[in-house]
């Protein structure tokens, strides 16, 4: 598919100027990162964009996204099919998949806007920055991982220490319990024992 020669804008509209008269629409690109689209929602004909605010809605499986207008003027025609013919606009941005016609006010320039070069040169630098940002997404979630780690290690070795302790206490406990029950069953056997030579020295006197 040929592009016609048009401009861009940094909200990945498109714009074609024929006269007066401007054909807008969005590019390949935001399609591609939006993803499946499932509604759009245009404005009607009579209504005005002004630059840099909403003039529509398009939706997509992940997300819903405005359509931010790139220049000012007054709406002469909308692609109102569109709105269910969705592979459409997938298929072909640039041609059939056109949002809106504006009539541009007297003596409005659009050299504000990138050509396809600028365009090409805006998109890769999104892209490098989106993918030195999932690095660094990455080496955060990494250092997390490694901390989360570190801190498990060392739960499980406090944890250990307390067990350890835990026993001995109740070995130390065990022990001296032992040794009370000892000491009192000897205790016992040396007062039956002393008792009972008692008992055998009076019967000797008698």
């Amino acid at each position: 598919m040929k592009k016609v020669k048009i401009k861009y804008s940094p909200r990945h509209n498109w714009v074609e100027l024929k006269r007066k008269v401007v054909t807008i629409g969005i590019t390949d690109y935001l399609i591609g990162e939006l993803g499946d689209l499932i509604d759009l929602c245009l404005p009607k004909v009579g209504e005005e964009v002004i630059d840099g605010i909403s003039y529509g809605e398009v939706e997509s499986m992940s997300t819903l996204h405005d359509l931010i207008a790139p220049l000012n003027g007054a709406i002469v025609k909308v692609n109102s099919d569109l709105a269910t013919s969705l592979k459409v606009l997938q298929r072909d941005p640039y041609g059939d998949g056109w949002f809106i016609k504006v009539r541009l006010p007297e003596d409005y320039s659009l050299d504000f806007l990138m050509d396809e070069d600028e365009y090409d040169e805006y998109t890769k630098s999104i892209k490098k920055k989106a993918k030195e940002a999932g690095k660094k997404k990455k080496k955060v979630e990494a250092k997390k991982e490694v901390e989360k780690k570190a801190e498990k290690k060392a739960e499980k070795k406090v944890a250990k220490k307390t067990v350890k302790k835990t026993v001995k206490k109740a070995e130390k406990k065990t022990v001296k319990k032992t040794a009370k029950k000892v000491v009192k069953k000897a205790e016992k056997k040396a007062e039956k024992k002393t008792e009972k030579k008692k008992v055998v020295a009076k019967s000797k006197k008698r």
